[in-house]
């Protein structure tokens, strides 16, 4: 790929236009965040599938460009994979109260310990992680604690909404 290590990158590798999988990098300076890590359920053309996951090779591949994974809100189809695709990252997941007691008990079913990983944001907290720094809005949704992130570079503002 040809970008400039400083270019403001949005990249969707599940769930954009659709519902479900949700998955989105946003890059800048060389470093990548992850907004949600979801799965979709299969229609009837997916026989003998349980659910779909986001294509997660190109995150693998970031290493420590990868600087963590944030999360809007408790939505399977945007918590759903992280406990089957996590154990290849090992890095910090960001998620609010409620969203984290939901993230626990995933990683509780596979026997993964993610206590020293998992970064409890408050409502309407703050994370600075250079070069960004991601600000969690609450909004309203059908489950507790919904968010949208205000994700700021020095190239600029993004609204992540959570749902689209």
């Amino acid at each position: 790929m040809n970008w400039v290590n400083s270019d403001l990158l949005f990249l969707p590798v599940g769930g954009s236009e659709e519902i479900g999988m949700n998955a989105n990098l946003y890059h800048y300076e060389d470093k990548w965040i992850l907004v949600d890590l979801g799965i979709s359920f299969p229609d009837e053309t997916d026989l003998g599938v349980d659910v779909l996951l986001p294509d997660f090779d190109f995150i693998q591949s970031l290493g420590d460009k990868f600087l963590g994974i944030f999360l809007t809100h408790g939505h399977e189809d945007h918590i759903g994979a992280i406990a089957h695709l996590w154990p290849q990252l090992e890095c910090n997941i960001y998620a609010t109260p409620f969203t984290a007691v939901l993230i626990k008990e995933k990683f509780k079913e596979k026997h993964i310990d993610i206590t020293k990983h998992l970064k409890i944001v408050q409502l309407n907290g703050t994370i600075n992680l250079d070069p960004f720094k991601i600000e969690y809005i609450t909004l309203t949704h059908s489950i507790l604690e919904p968010n949208g992130l205000r994700i700021e570079t020095p190239a600029g503002v993004i609204l992540h909404t959570g749902d689209w």
